[in-house]
């Protein structure tokens, strides 16, 4: 179960927090500082408990370097998920409620992709991997000597180049090994490699076939001192996010298409959309509506239980029920169940919101 499966199933309730926490003016702190009050207040109003709110107070005043926002939620004292957002929320909110307010965090981050970055050199490499929930580095190093050609000829000049075609071929297998292990266990979906030409070259030769499919090769990355980290990393954040993209437009063309046959793998409005995720039976939650949180629906103790109706519930024979905003019952139920959560603007939903159906 993911992380977030595991959050929906806490005991709540939670209190939800998105804010704006960029650091880009003199003045950022003070005003990150002003607006957790506000927010803070507003929980307070709502019914939150004073232990967690103070378990909220430091991570809501912690600054994100340049633009960027917070993602927080807690409960009984406990701060339970602290996320920083790669743009700031259209709105700062805060809710307290039976559920957390999950949707948010799916339109600010989207799905969150696993992907694999290496940075290689003849002598080893970096490398980085994130799984959709946690981050993990290491490192490689192969033997450093010798490495480097020597000019000159006769028989032991040529030895020596032969040996440093050798430790740089140890070197790379080395690499591509480890990349190996680390996109099959994190099921990388992209794999970007950068670093020396030649290197790069050696490794991507070594690389299995898994590693091969979601390779993406980038002109830059170093590993010496003094190298341009940050042009490297806007690399890495721009494919990340276009391979994001694509993989989304794909989803909504899945959907669209299977809209249009008969008895295919996509249902739309709130009824059956709720009727599948009771189920189970929803692969991806596409939610096109941000009113939906203007309507309701029923749920139980376990999040994955919804209805549009209190009945349909007790005849489960499900007492602890109650009646919560659409989009967190049916973020949460996502979330349970392992569905995908979709906030697209590319499809016209019927009130709002619809399912890409596992079956």
């Amino acid at each position: 179960m993911s992380a977030l499966g595991r959050l929906v199933r806490e005991r709540g309730p939670f209190a939800s927090v998105y804010l704006d926490a960029s650091h880009d003016t003199e003045d950022a702190a003070k005003a990150l500082e002003l607006r957790w009050r506000g927010l803070r207040e507003e929980l307070e109003r709502q019914g939150a408990d004073g232990d967690t709110l103070a378990a909220m107070d430091r991570a809501a005043l912690e600054p994100v370097v340049g633009k960027g926002g917070r993602a927080l939620i807690a409960a009984h004292g406990t701060l339970l998920l602290d996320r920083v957002l790669p743009r700031p929320p259209a709105a700062d909110t805060a809710r307290w409620s039976r559920l957390p307010n999950l949707l948010p965090l799916a339109g600010l981050l989207g799905p969150e992709l696993p992907y694999a970055v290496v940075v290689v050199d003849r002598a080893g490499a970096d490398l980085h991997g994130y799984d959709g929930h946690t981050e993990v580095d290491t490192e490689v190093r192969g033997d450093p000597h010798p490495l480097h050609k020597v000019r000159g000829g006769g028989w032991s000049h040529l030895r020596m180049q032969h040996k440093v075609e050798e430790t740089a071929h140890h070197n790379a297998k080395l690499v591509a090994e480890a990349v190996d292990r680390l996109v099959s266990t994190i099921n990388a979906r992209l794999l970007v490699l950068g670093g020396e030409v030649q290197a790069r070259s050696a490794v991507r030769e070594e690389l299995g076939t898994r590693c091969r499919d979601v390779l993406i090769e980038v002109d830059s990355g170093s590993l010496a001192d003094g190298a341009d980290d940050e042009s490297f990393d806007a690399k890495v954040r721009s494919l990340v996010a276009q391979y994001q993209a694509d993989l989304d437009n794909d989803v909504v063309e899945e959907f669209t298409a299977e809209s249009g046959r008969d008895q295919g793998r996509a249902v739309q409005g709130l009824e059956r959309v709720v009727e599948a995720l009771r189920e189970a039976n929803v692969a991806t939650l596409l939610v096109a509506d941000r009113a939906l949180a203007r309507r309701t629906v029923w749920t139980a103790d376990d999040p994955a239980q919804v209805a549009t109706r209190e009945a349909d519930l007790r005849a489960l024979g499900l007492d602890d029920v109650a009646e919560l905003p659409a989009d967190e019952a049916l973020a949460g139920a996502a979330t349970a169940t392992g569905a995908q959560v979709l906030v697209t603007d590319d499809t016209k939903l019927w009130e709002g919101v619809g399912a890409l159906l596992r079956h």
